[in-house]
């Protein structure tokens, strides 16, 4: 891009061009469908000049302005934002400013912003806001007749910030550039100085996530409420193009009733009169306008409670968003971390009120002058879901608490492995005592044993003298291990057979004394002298 003369005009001029372009757009959005429907309504005595001024009133809510209506039915102010309309209008100036933004060239082809690339951006997004504003306000004064007069502040303030706010992302929008091998690619929230740019992508995809599951909602009710919804179409009979036409409408109110019922998951009431609310504890209705899509609302009455546990899906997206968070801060210093993590939550809530205060409205001065969230009852749930959520997420991943419950897990389970390691070895301990004990005891007990035996056995001798004296020899023998007590002819000594048993009665009777000394062994016996 040039630094020319021209360097500021070519900006104001393709700002202003743009501004023109997407009005004619959004005009066209609005009047092709409201003159579709007047063709095909037969029984509408509207004539297509009707239709023009009923389609740029509904362009100019379709902004966030107001309307004033004096029909008879309804009288007063009519400020209820179809938001579809205004997600539609808001990114139509989106892409018009992108190409802008292409155009202008505000990023040389090494990636870096070029000289003046920031002011060139300036010019053409004040031409593009300053001109859609101006457009809007001049439509704005066209569309007055006898039963509607758009208000023609409203429609310049809400004008202009549709075309800031998506000229703005059209413009940061068109500085993306994908990574080459020579060049790294530019990505809009990286722009941002650290951690504010991690913030906006976590609380970018929070905001979302909650919408997505308001809007879940909205769909769940729709399906389980068919057969009313149906009810409602076939009482309007609009015909084929209306029918449309009322589609298209429906749609258009789609993303509103999505905030509420994000509203209604965070424990706030949703007001639809006057004496009536929406809330996970009680429904309370009254007379709706005829539209289809109202059909999906709950009946009126208590809702058990175990519908405040469906609380716990937007604290999980607000937890998904502060996992994301705590990923794309982990490498930052604690500081930039503690800011990001004060931050996160500030932000969400912020967003959420703001969607919610969109979404606010009337209708008329009657019983539908309050429509949509009540923002007392959504404040206090709004902070404590966000605040808990992310706390609770911060506590397990950004503090040493999973840590510190691993250590202490893995500790505790040391020690109870070392408490049966101890006990068995105490166990195994204690038996070996008690067989050592019960052997001794057994010995000990064993010299009165034998005392008892020798007695018995003593008996035994007087009756049977010959064979108490064989069988002892024997087991002298066996003890020796020599086979002493045999003659080598085979014969028995008898001598040696008398003389053993008579050592045997010796020491048995020393064994009945066990406290006695053993008696001492004749040198002179046969058993000594082998």
């Amino acid at each position: 891009m040039s630094t020319d003369g021209d360097s500021i005009t070519t900006p104001l001029v393709r700002g202003l061009l743009a501004a023109l372009s997407v009005l004619g757009i959004g005009l066209a959005v609005v009047v092709v469908p409201a003159l579709a429907a007047q063709v095909a309504g037969t029984a509408s005595s509207a004539t297509a000049l009707d239709a023009v001024l009923i389609a740029l009133n509904v362009l100019v809510l379709g902004h966030g302005g107001g309307i004033m209506l004096s029909t008879g039915v309804i009288d007063g102010a009519v400020t209820l934002t179809p938001v579809g309309l205004q997600i539609l209008l808001v990114l139509l100036a989106a892409l018009s400013l992108r190409r802008v933004g292409h155009r202008l060239e505000l990023v040389r082809g090494d990636g870096v912003l070029r000289v003046g690339a920031l002011r060139d951006a300036g010019v053409s997004l004040a031409a593009f806001g300053g001109t859609y504003a101006i457009g809007l306000a001049v439509l704005a004064a066209i569309g007055r007749s006898a039963d509607a007069a758009p208000m023609v502040t409203s429609a310049v303030v809400s004008g202009a910030l549709v075309a800031v706010g998506g000229g703005l992302i059209g413009l940061l929008w068109s500085l993306r550039r994908e990574p080459t091998a020579a060049v790294p690619g530019v990505r809009v929230l990286e722009l941002l100085p650290a951690p504010y740019g991690a913030v906006a992508r976590s609380a970018l995809l929070a905001v979302l996530g909650l919408f997505g599951a308001g809007m879940l909602l909205v769909l769940v009710l729709m399906l389980t409420h068919v057969p009313a919804q149906s009810a409602l179409f076939d009482q309007l009979a609009p015909g084929i193009v209306g029918g449309l036409v009322l589609t298209l409408l429906q749609l258009a109110l789609l993303p509103l009733l999505a905030v509420w019922g994000l509203v209604v998951l965070l424990g706030g009431t949703v007001v639809v009169g006057t004496s009536t609310g929406i809330s996970l504890g009680e429904v309370q209705t009254g007379v709706l306008p005829a539209l289809p899509i109202l059909g999906a609302l709950p009946e009126p009455g208590a809702l058990p409670g175990a519908a405040w546990a469906l609380m716990l899906v937007p604290a999980l997206v607000v937890g998904l968003g502060t996992v994301s968070l705590v990923r794309d801060v982990a490498e930052l210093g604690r500081r930039e971390q503690i800011t990001a993590w004060i931050a996160y939550p500030v932000v969400v809530v912020v967003a959420v009120l703001l969607l919610a205060g969109l979404t606010t409205g009337g209708i008329g001065d009657g019983r539908l002058v309050h429509l949509g969230p009540a923002m007392g009852t959504l404040v206090l749930p709004l902070l404590g879901v966000v605040v808990l959520a992310t706390g609770l997420v911060l506590a397990v991943l950004a503090t040493d608490l999973v840590p510190w419950t691993r250590r202490s897990i893995a500790s505790l389970r040391e020690r109870v492995d070392a408490a049966e390691s101890e006990e068995r070895g105490e166990g195994i301990g204690s038996r070996g005592r008690t067989g050592a004990a019960a052997a001794g005891g057994a010995a000990a007990d064993g010299k009165d044993a034998d005392g008892a035996t020798d007695e018995v056995s003593d008996a035994v001798d007087e009756e049977h003298p010959s064979e108490v004296d064989a069988a002892d020899s024997w087991d002298e023998d066996v003890e020796d291990g020599d086979g002493q007590g045999e003659d080598p002819d085979g014969d028995p000594d008898e001598d040696a057979w008398s003389t053993d048993a008579a050592d045997d009665v010796t020491a048995d009777h020393a064994d009945e004394d066990p406290t006695g000394p053993p008696a001492d062994e004749d040198p002179l016996s046969p058993r000594a002298g082998r």
